[in-house]
């Protein structure tokens, strides 16, 4: 489906000259519409709508058999996997890019189909394009050489505040030190763990405050929380799922975000505050934290589930009043090796590798 966050590499790869040529077949599904996302939104050059069927290929795409596709996604849809097969069949060149798969039952069972799925990348495929170390970790689990895989990540631009500041946030804010979590409200994200940090951390620290912005999946289950662990109503506002464009007045206004998730295949919300010149809390079952946090540096990793390790994290920065705008600072250059343009990079160099061994 198409995605904001995509926009800014594709347009970044039509700007360096690659012949691309962009297919959704998928519509920005109620879930993320919930979230804020555009439910049309604008697809970019060379972009456009297909049905998910292998005849879209010939309707849309008439030189497909000249190009090298690149197939994105998880194992188990059932057109991306047809898609595959043809391309093999007509012995078309392409290569795989992805997450890692969710941890769980759910990917256990479906392992089997996973490194069938490895043996045609070995056997068929130029090579596969991993979104973080954590998904270069899952190809391999599925049987994929290492030699086949490199590293592509997700990029957007860098994003920018507007004149214009969010005056709820603002009023609620009154020059407290503000904790930030940004994305859905639910278990996976760890709000439960995040939660009870801050419960251990206010206690210590009055002047500090937490704001939670997404929508609330459990409908209502973490506001009680909140008032289970007696956390004051004047110290967290939950203030529900925001658009792409309001989200950017409200990340400028705290000092360090954090990204409690128990899972996350990237987690594009740690590069949105680095590139905004955040400190960064994020657990080491993100992504992005083992690309994008050089611990101790622009932000802390900490270990996934664990309140103690996170609240201790939280706790440093509210112990040194200069601590926060440091690491924001560093954050800002780390997020420079992430923009769009150094993502073509990646990319070129990664199809020139995979070509020439190729031959």
């Amino acid at each position: 489906m198409p995605s904001h966050h995509q926009l800014d590499f594709i347009e970044a790869l039509h700007e360096s000259g690659v012949d691309l040529q962009v297919r959704f077949f998928g519509n920005v599904d109620e879930g993320r519409r919930h979230m804020g996302w555009d439910a049309s939104p604008q697809l970019g050059k060379n972009a456009k709508y297909v049905r998910p069927s292998i005849d879209a290929l010939d309707e849309s795409v008439p030189d497909w058999r000249e190009r090298i596709h690149i197939i994105p996604g998880t194992v188990g849809n059932r057109f991306l996997m047809d898609l595959v097969d043809r391309l093999i069949r007509e012995k078309v060149e392409w290569i795989h890019w992805s997450e890692s798969a969710r941890p769980g039952l759910r990917r256990v069972i479906r392992l089997p189909f996973r490194m069938l799925y490895g043996r045609k990348i070995n056997r068929y495929a130029l090579g596969a394009l991993a979104i973080s170390k954590v998904a270069e970790k899952e190809f391999i689990s599925w049987g994929v050489t290492a030699k086949k895989i490199r590293w592509l990540p997700y990029a957007e631009g860098p994003l920018t505040a507007s004149d214009h500041v969010d005056e709820q946030i603002n009023r609620f804010i009154d020059n407290r030190f503000v904790f930030m979590f940004s994305g859905t409200l639910c278990q996976r994200k760890g709000i439960d763990i995040l939660l009870q940090s801050f419960k251990s951390v206010a206690d210590q620290y009055p002047s500090c405050m937490l704001i939670l912005i997404g929508p609330d999946t459990k409908d209502g289950r973490y506001q009680a929380q909140a008032k289970k662990l007696n956390i004051p109503a004047d110290k967290v506002l939950f203030v529900g799922p925001v658009d792409f464009d309001r989200a950017k007045n409200i990340l400028p206004a705290c000092d360090v975000l954090i990204l409690p998730s128990r899972y996350d295949g990237w987690g594009m919300v740690i590069y949105e505050a680095a590139s905004m010149g955040k400190a960064v809390i994020a657990t080491d079952r993100c992504g992005a934290t083992h690309h994008m946090i050089v611990d101790g540096v622009n932000g802390f990793r900490v270990k996934a589930g664990d309140v103690k390790s996170l609240a201790l994290a939280m706790q440093r920065y509210l112990a040194s009043s200069s601590l926060a705008k440091l690491h924001g600072n560093h954050s800002r250059t780390m997020a420079e090796f992430f923009y769009p343009e150094k993502n073509v990079e990646r990319f070129l160099c990664a199809m020139e590798s995979l070509l020439t061994k190729k031959f």
